[in-house]
């Protein structure tokens, strides 16, 4: 699904291009979101680098879902794309199925 806003546990918003939630077999226990244009670079260099676990809520297409995820990788080798990938390491909170 489409990921239009996503805020940290802070409520501060994280400022990207576009974004992608996928759960994998409609298991809200496993999912991962690709986050492209990712201006909050710092933020997700950080929490990479100390490996912790961040709580994002994301305003999706088909509503907001909120969990932990692990930043597992930060490609900044193209400047305009800087893409952040999100591994699930909670349940997907509000995630309806379907």
């Amino acid at each position: 699904m489409k990921v239009d806003q996503l805020f940290n546990e802070q409520k501060e918003k994280i400022r990207f291009d576009t974004g992608e939630l996928n759960v994998t077999n409609d298991d809200p226990e496993q999912w991962h979101v690709k986050l492209y244009g990712v201006e909050n670079q710092r933020y997700f260099q950080e929490a990479l680098r100390d490996n912790r676990k961040e709580h994002f809520t994301f305003e999706t297409s088909e509503g907001t879902v909120n969990g932990l995820a692990d930043v597992e990788t930060f490609d900044s080798a193209n400047a305009e794309e800087n893409v952040i990938t999100l591994i699930g390491s909670s349940t997907l909170n509000g995630y309806s199925g379907g």
